[in-house]
């Protein structure tokens, strides 16, 4: 593995993790009603899901005048389907830029064919699928990314925000909003390669509440990402085509991998990183909260994990339980979240620098 995942990893060592056995309750009783309605409860709050980055783009293909195929895609996605995951995430323009960024331009094609061919896929191998385009609309393109939940439905479409100014010389147009939205449970978002250079994207998705958020990008993003990850509240998925990654919201790397790596250059590995991410948990700073924990614990023992990251200020609460979101125990023991908590103290700045 590179070593910066070692030094990120020896980076967040500092961070303590707080559990406690407590009581739980008995399921003996339970109909076998409750137990289907149980299970619906679990399947809606789930606690993690696998996420699958894959280092792969396609072969140049004329989409505009030859008709949208992505039987490249499927293949990849085919063998990525052994690993069963949830999201399956490809890099920035996976399917449009393999000869070059101006041919891909000139054979862009528009949103709703290019899903359609998308949609086959997800509904095939039961995963949702990100697979960024050049997108044309109208007389304009964007540098797009698409998810697609696993039942063929297009969630939402990202378009780059912040594209390069080569990017915007050869036509590219930038987007304008980050939207959020629920797919197969999990609230998501996308940003992309140099996104990342600007926190405002990072703080749309924070604000509208993403727990997983897709970065297909045409390079690593490093500690720039982690810092997103920790600082903003959510998991990412970085597609590269040398190596891709999964980043935990704490923001150590869970896993990465792609083409440059040495065990995929010798054919032992495939290029893709995968993991299961937790998304049943939330930000929280320690100020107001912290003197909270005992009673939390007391209460829900192994059923909660919560994450310190003491030098930071930081705490991540996650829920283990079937059925338990952590926004009911947030609700519950009234505690604040970091998002809540500093919007709240810009808005009693500003009111402040009114009286002033």
């Amino acid at each position: 593995m590179p070593t910066r995942s070692n030094t990120a990893q020896n980076a967040l060592n500092r961070r303590q993790v707080l559990s406690a056995v407590g009581m739980t309750a008995g399921a003996a009783a339970l109909t076998n009603t409750a137990s289907a309605f149980a299970a619906s409860v679990e399947e809606d709050t789930k606690y993690s899901v696998r996420v699958a980055a894959v280092s792969y783009s396609m072969p140049f293909h004329d989409h505009r005048s030859q008709g949208v195929n992505l039987q490249p895609l499927r293949e990849m996605t085919a063998k990525v389907a052994h690993e069963k995951p949830d999201f399956v995430c490809y890099p920035e323009i996976c399917t449009c830029g393999g000869g070059g960024f101006q041919k891909g331009i000139a054979a862009a094609p528009e949103l709703g064919p290019y899903v359609e061919e998308v949609a086959k896929i997800a509904r095939e191998f039961d995963t949702a699928i990100i697979a960024p385009l050049i997108e044309r609309s109208g007389d304009r393109v964007f540098n797009s990314v698409p998810i697609v939940d696993r039942k063929g439905n297009l969630v939402l479409n990202y378009r780059k925000n912040y594209p390069t100014t080569g990017e915007m010389e050869e036509g590219i147009t930038p987007g304008d909003g980050v939207p959020v939205a629920e797919c197969d449970g999990v609230r998501v978002g996308a940003a992309v390669c140099f996104d990342a250079n600007f926190d405002h994207v990072a703080a749309e998705l924070e604000r509208q509440r993403a727990r997983l958020v897709f970065w297909p990008s045409m390079y690593w993003g490093g500690q720039l990402l982690q810092h997103w990850a920790l600082r903003y509240g959510f998991s990412i998925a970085v597609a590269y085509g040398a190596e891709s990654a999964i980043i935990d919201m704490s923001g150590r790397y869970l896993h990465q991998r792609g083409n440059e790596s040495l065990k995929v250059r010798q054919s032992l590995m495939p290029p893709w990183a995968v993991a299961d991410v937790v998304v049943n948990r939330e930000l929280f700073h320690i100020d107001y909260n912290q003197h909270k924990f005992p009673a939390l614990l007391e209460k829900y023992g192994p059923d909660v994990e919560i994450e310190l990251f003491e030098p930071e200020g930081y705490f991540i609460l996650a829920s283990r339980r079937p059925g338990l979101t952590v926004e009911q125990i947030a609700e519950e023991f009234e505690l604040e979240t970091n998002r809540d908590y500093l919007a709240r103290s810009v808005a009693m700045r500003n009111d402040r620098l009114t009286l002033s």
